[in-house]
């Protein structure tokens, strides 16, 4: 790292310069240069959007009145008020030119090589027909449906029929065990619930008619569950119907239903540090617009292009590339399956076989490939223009490796952060900016964000709080029932100033980078989690008294959990409540959540008033030094926990 900060690895060619969108938009606004064009989008960001809209052709149902209503507050905008757009109608509308409801929508593979593929036309039919299928069972405007499923088309036409009729959406991680699913769906009031019987992983069926049985027992309010079949099985659960009767209950067309610009479609959950998890409220216009915008100036994904970037329909990626990729006419390449199965090199042989363009990775499964560079490498990738990572800090030999060697050093890497409370990147890189490993070299278009000291004064040089000083589009329009919680979260640190919890810096010479949380949310694998909700889970008075969760570096996921864990009086031996705590937290939330180390202590470090401080069992996991401990009432306690951190690696 040079004084003014990291060195560029990557630089803009004349085609990105002259061909990307974001030259096409400069040139449209007038302006010279993409300097400008930041300076345009925070100066006038009623032109920059909707000219914006109008250079990617999306068009509102009725226009709105204006681009920006602050009347409550700039916690509470209301953007382009008194409009109507369906964000279903929009991702569903053919592609302009002549045949183009020809062109393919969806690509989808199996782990088992079926495929499955689907044009404009045949996924706009499927849509319809669910969509009427879910009227039938009383889905209406405003009815919560939650949304279980692996990455099958299925999960995709759900999803917008779901929005199609006015319903809002509530997408669920496809590896939730019955009681953080549940908990989400109780705290949505979800009706009804669409689901699958299972799915394929490593050539083994997972079954998830003991999941659908517990969920329909601890949900009562559920009037419908609709399963799909993927393994075959014979669900027998009441008020259970199978997603065949569904989809061929209705017509191929049908009504949209006129939702306002400001009308909910998405509750998606995400974790905190403390309480229940969050329930960030996105509305047609707030996430569908901003996921259109950064998809085509950001990644410069254009139509026809093809995208695969595997995730999980229950976190962001799902419903980003599901819109994104539909609204601007290109094509949704899906893969269900693990992501090295044969081999590591499965995920680019499918991009590969499928003719992609974007292909976008978790660095945790970009270190899965770099650890078999070979197998990874196997085939060649000639249609790759744009690689994506995001979900967390990448490290630079991972970085460099994908950059290198998985893009062949021609491609840009497009490291993308942000979150699912903002829809999209408040930091990224650009294609019209040189590139430097692990950094991002602008704020994303339209977003007023800026590293600030606890004043909120912008500053350069020296790490601080990654803030976002205007309301913007794709804001959450708070948390689901919980507005005092979206405040206490992002507005109360620095007044009417968006504190996102991350700690950055901005080098001299324009690059930003992360430096990890400012709070203790921890991301797993690229999976958001609070550590509140794993302690609920391993608390257990019969073997578990307390618990601590943080998250810790791990050379292949990024962040692994460790949990140190307080035994009941009811354990019988040592180590019962470890093994206890390991194996509840994976049961219920999944595999990627199976903690790397459990750590037995006598008691965990709080201040007077009871109040948690993980940071101090973080310390001395990594043998750092405590700090300030004047506030607890059992100031000795750190001494204790490194004592335990070394006994449980053999150090003492």
């Amino acid at each position: 790292m040079s004084a003014a900060g990291p060195v560029v690895t990557w630089r803009p060619t004349g085609e990105n310069l002259v061909s990307s969108n974001l030259a096409r938009l400069i040139r449209r606004l007038g302006l010279a240069d993409y300097d400008q064009l930041l300076d345009f989008a925070k100066d006038h960001p009623d032109r920059f959007w909707f000219e914006s809209l109008k250079d990617l052709g999306i068009a509102f149902d009725d226009d709105p009145t204006g681009f920006l209503d602050q009347s409550k507050g700039k916690q509470w905008p209301r953007f382009f008020p008194n409009g109507k757009f369906n964000l279903a109608a929009a991702c569903l509308r053919a592609p302009s030119e002549k045949h183009g409801e020809k062109r393919l929508a969806l690509v989808w593979e199996g782990e088992s090589g079926k495929t499955v593929t689907l044009t404009y036309a045949e996924l706009n039919s499927r849509v319809f027909r669910v969509a009427a299928g879910l009227r039938s069972i009383g889905v209406a405007k405003g009815s919560r449906v939650g949304l279980l499923m692996p990455n099958i088309p299925e999960a995709v036409v759900a999803f917008l029929a779901i929005a199609m009729i006015g319903a809002i959406v509530v997408p669920l991680y496809s590896g939730f065990g019955a009681a953080p699913a549940s908990q989400r769906l109780v705290d949505a009031g979800a009706d009804v619930l669409i689901t699958s019987d299972g799915f394929v992983r490593r050539c083994r069926e997972v079954r998830l008619d003991g999941v659908i049985g517990d969920i329909a027992a601890t949900v009562p309010a559920l009037k419908c569950i609709v399963v799909c079949s993927v393994l075959g099985l014979s669900i027998d659960v009441a008020k259970t119907i199978p997603w065949t009767s569904l989809e061929q209950a209705g017509p191929t067309t049908g009504d949209i239903a006129a939702t306002a610009t400001d009308d909910p479609f998405m509750i998606m959950y995400t974790s905190g540090t403390t309480g229940s998890p969050k329930g960030a409220l996105h509305t047609h216009t707030s996430f569908p617009l901003r996921v259109a915008q950064d998809c085509a100036y950001i990644f410069d994904f254009r139509p026809g292009d093809r995208m695969m970037w595997v995730s999980d329909m229950g976190w962001m990626v799902g419903p980003l590339t599901i819109i994104g990729v539909l609204m601007l006419k290109g094509t949704l390449v899906l893969y269900d399956g693990a992501p090295d199965q044969p081999t590591v090199g499965k995920l680019r042989e499918l991009a590969a076989m499928h003719g992609v363009t974007h292909f976008g990775s978790s660095p945790t499964a970009i270190r899965m490939m770099a650890a078999a560079s070979d197998q990874a490498l196997a085939v060649a990738f000639p249609t790759l223009r744009i690689l994506i990572t995001a979900g967390e800090v990448i490290d630079p030999d991972t970085f460099n490796w994908y950059s290198h060697e998985f893009g062949g050093g021609m491609v840009p890497v497009i490291n993308y952060t942000g979150g699912t409370e903002v829809s999209g990147a408040i930091l990224t890189n650009v294609v019209l900016r040189p590139i430097a490993p692990c950094c991002f070299n602008s704020v994303a278009p339209g977003m007023n964000a800026a590293v600030v000291d606890v004043e909120g004064r912008r500053i350069v040089g020296e790490p601080g709080e990654l803030a976002i000083l205007e309301p913007f589009v794709g804001m959450t329009n708070g948390f689901w029932k919980a507005s005092d919680r979206y405040i206490e979260s992002y507005w109360s640190k620095i007044p009417d100033v968006w504190v996102h919890g991350d700690l950055a810096i901005e080098h001299p010479n324009g690059q930003f980078e992360l430096l990890g949380r400012s709070d203790d949310v921890m991301k797993i694998a690229g999976k958001r989690v609070g550590p509140s909700e794993l302690e609920a889970i391993v608390i257990d008075n019969q073997t578990v008294k307390d618990a601590y969760a943080i998250g810790a570096p791990h050379p292949r996921s990024g962040e692994a959990i460790v949990l140190f864990v307080v035994p009941s009086p009811n354990a019988k031996t040592a180590g019962e409540a470890a093994v206890y705590a390991a194996h509840a937290l994976e049961k219920a939330m999944g595999k990627p959540y199976k903690p790397s180390a459990v750590i037995e202590v006598a008691q965990l470090p709080k201040t007077r008033n009871g109040k948690a401080i993980r940071r101090l069992a973080r310390q001395a996991w990594l043998g750092l030094p405590p700090g300030n401990v004047g506030s607890l009432e059992n100031p000795q306690i750190f001494d204790d926990l490194l004592k335990a951190c070394r006994q449980y690696r053999g150090e003492a």
